[in-house]
């Protein structure tokens, strides 16, 4: 009698069992900065924030660090404290005769939390047991974090699958879900693959915030057929419980999240009969599927699945819209019922994470905490925030702030505050008062051409340095040290215009551009020849969304080739697909035979670049091109260019490769966090996730937007077209020239006159 209730908890918790997975990262997964870090000084440190998925338990986790120190460290006194979360978990002596080293530090499963964690590498150096110069140049050492790994073991530890747990299935950090199988039925309606595939595939994308999410499309068949048995096992009891489970899902897939989309009635084949009862309206369902097992084989694993559906196309369209705009904290419940929803146009929904121009913000409306400082060393302060795209001022345009800091006393030679705007230094002050300061209102006036539509970056680099003891072989502790930064600071725009300057890759990768405007979303599509494209439009779709930070409601998948539409369209093909879009006028063409506009064949500026063996990206102008026919081998090519037919001034995109399949791999390349940054100019040539083939500039620029000012737009076209204003110049010289000659004709004939 006890077996009878053992086995079906040993059959739920099987499957989840397996769910367990092993993975290895590279530090340099969770550091921007370079391959190795170097610390240098006699005490030194740096922090990698390491993040976690809510969802995810940590069975196991071993750090590996590969370390080279100077040989003029002493043994015992010199050490690497490894810190985890604030707990020293490690100690690494540094040995002149042994300076290479490759050291194991277990992680302790406990110190693990959801959200970042904080990994510090921290030094303490010295070269003699007193009188040890801090600033000594023998005091370093290195930190391949390139090399140095994380090898961790996960489980999901979800028990009870709500909709508040979505951001922790779709989560950058480790155990985060990076590729989601979207299933319908297998007769897909028009506006689901339009409109509703594209806004489910952003919504799960902006819960996996910076990393990218591969989206795949699934069809599921009207009915099942039930596995083969050997002895007579399917009675009533064992179907109804395979009804209940995902039977429809790949063998292979190891996915723990898959979605169903589609009408209550498309939905029906897979759904219980109490989950179809309780849909009549708009609806969205997070269902934990059991597992089938026949004796220890399992025949459908368990799964989790999100239910996006309604008794209509309109009412599925809804759900995806508030699956999109959804805060899954303040839903711990299973399923919800969307009766209403506002202001889900798509241009409000894109300004919401944007400053305004022409209004002021305090630190703290974008999320800035009070920041302080403590002991002596180097600090960095980042202030992020996020501009339009079509961020467009004149030159003579300024930005304000108001800064709010203090600092304490007893600040020593050295110490200072300096300002930088995306790397651009602005502003340097001397923290130089014995007896401290504190500031309000400190003013800064910055010239608005240091800052860009999309993210812009305030750098506050302090450094607090101790006073001199004047006392040799003695040192000034820096404990008493403290700067603070208050988030009361406040940060003034300009008014501006809405114009941004086209074709423009690396605009598209860092703010979505045009596809998300500041003023207007008019309608943009992804088009494609074929289905056979969907799961690559899905996933562009998901990347544009993560690049502007919103959902883009106005973005939709379009089938065929036609490019006729109004608005920016993305085509999606090979070159046989894209034989039939007209690209005569185009500077680059991609079809069965294609129009390259090699370097050499562009002007003199190109021929320097190539001795001098610039890899940079640089504008150039087409003097010629090469037709040929070939293939496009394992690389795929990305081109942007003013759209031919669009009444107004749109930019159309072509993607290439020579297969779809080729083309799907690549575009998963190039969403990756490794080249999706590198994307620049209006051609775009890669054939893996490292680094793009070639990168040019090709193409006519052309200007897209509302200025709101005629001569503010005036000014934007003539700075993109500077011989005009040299012509414009000689003119206008010339003009003056010609009024003062007869000017003085004029007088000299009237004192000839007078004569």
């Amino acid at each position: 009698m006890i077996k009878k209730y053992l086995i079906p908890l040993w059959l739920l918790c099987m499957p989840f069992a397996l769910a367990a997975q092993t993975n290895s990262f590279r530090l340099t997964d969770f550091y921007g900065g370079d391959g190795t870090v170097r610390l240098q000084g006699k005490s030194a440190s740096v922090d990698i924030p390491i993040p976690l998925s809510s969802v995810t338990e940590v069975d196991s986790a071993l750090l590996t660090l590969e370390v080279v120190s100077s040989q003029a460290l002493i043994r015992k006194r010199s050490q690497l404290y490894v810190r985890f979360n604030n707990a020293t978990i490690g100690q690494i002596a540094f040995d002149p005769d042994r300076p290479s080293l490759v050291s194991e530090v277990t992680i302790p499963n406990a110190l693990w939390r959801a959200g970042f964690n904080s990994l510090t590498l921290a030094v303490s150096q010295h070269y003699a047991e007193q009188c040890v110069d801090g600033n000594a140049p023998e005091l370093w050492s290195e930190i391949n974090v390139y090399n140095s790994t994380l090898k961790i073991a996960t489980s999901i530890n979800e028990k009870r699958f709500t909709l508040d747990a979505l951001s922790g299935f779709f989560n950058p950090g480790i155990g985060g879900q990076r590729n989601v199988h979207l299933y319908t039925a297998r007769e897909v309606n028009p506006l689901l693959k339009q409109k509703t595939l594209p806004i489910v595939a952003q919504a799960l994308a902006l819960r996996n915030q910076y990393q990218p999410l591969v989206i795949e499309h699934d069809s599921f068949d009207d009915g099942y057929v039930l596995p083969q048995t050997e002895d007579d096992f399917w009675n009533e009891q064992n179907i109804a419980q395979y009804e209940r489970t995902a039977w429809y899902l790949e063998p292979e897939q190891e996915q723990p999240v898959h979605v169903l989309v589609g009408t209550v009635e498309a939905l029906s084949p897979v759904l219980s009969d109490e989950v179809i009862n309780d849909i009549d309206g708009a609806f969205l369902k997070a269902q934990r599927t059991p597992a089938f097992v026949k004796g220890k084989k399992i025949i459908v694993p368990a799964s989790y699945r999100l239910i996006v559906s309604g008794t209509t196309q309109n009412e599925v369209l809804e759900a995806a819209k508030a699956l999109a705009v959804m805060d899954d904290a303040i839903n711990p419940i299973s399923q919800v019922k969307v009766l209403s929803q506002s202001q889900m146009q798509p241009d409000a929904l894109q300004r919401n994470r944007i400053l305004n121009p022409d209004n002021h913000y305090a630190f703290e409306d974008f999320g800035v905490p009070t920041t302080q400082f403590r002991d002596e060393g180097d600090f960095n302060k980042r202030v992020s925030f996020r501009l339009p795209a079509d961020f467009y001022v004149p030159e003579n345009a300024s930005v304000s702030l108001f800064l709010d800091f203090g600092y304490g006393a007893g600040f020593g030679p050295g110490s200072v505050m300096n300002v930088k705007v995306n790397d651009e230094l602005v502003h340097g002050l001397a923290l130089n008062n014995i007896n401290g300061q504190s500031y309000r209102d400190y003013q800064l006036r910055i010239p608005a051409r240091f800052f860009k539509g999309g993210v812009n970056n305030l750098d506050f680099a302090v450094t607090l340095r101790p006073p001199l003891a004047g006392v040799a072989c003695d040192d000034v502790p820096g404990s008493h040290l403290v700067f603070q930064l208050d988030n009361s600071s406040v940060i003034e725009l300009p008014s501006a215009g809405h114009v941004a300057v086209q074709p423009n890759l690396a605009m598209l990768s860092e703010t979505a551009y045009p596809f998300a405007r500041f003023k207007s979303a008019p309608v943009s599509s992804i088009a494609i020849p074929s289905d056979d494209y969907l799961n690559t439009a899905l996933t562009l779709s998901a990347k544009f969304a993560q690049a502007a930070q919103a959902p883009l409601l106005n973005v939709e998948i379009v089938s065929g080739s036609d490019i006729s539409a109004e608005g920016s369209v993305l085509v999606l093909g090979t070159p046989d697909t894209l034989s039939s879009i007209e690209q005569e006028e185009f500077s680059t063409a991609i079809k069965a035979t294609k129009r390259w506009s090699y370097r050499l064949q562009n002007n003199l500026y190109n021929q320097i670049r190539n001795m001098t063996d610039d890899k940079s990206f640089k504008e150039m102008r087409i003097d010629g091109n090469t037709v040929q026919e070939s293939d496009l081998g394992e690389q795929a090519i990305l081109t942007a260019q003013a759209h031919p037919v669009s009444s107004d001034t749109d930019t159309l995109f072509i993607m290439a490769a020579q297969t779809p399949e080729l083309l799907q791999a690549r575009v998963e390349d190039l969403v990756s966090l490794s080249l999706w940054g590198q994307m620049a100019g209006d051609f775009f040539a890669w054939k893996d996730a490292l680094s793009p083939s070639l990168i040019m500039q090709v193409s006519e620029k052309y200007e897209v937007g509302e200025a709101d000012d005629n001569w503010l737009h005036l000014r934007l076209w003539l700075s993109n077209n500077p011989w005009y204003w040299l012509i414009g110049f000689i003119i206008l010289v010339f003009i003056v020239s010609m009024v003062i000659y007869l000017l003085l004709k004029r007088r000299n004939e009237q004192v000839q006159d007078s004569w």
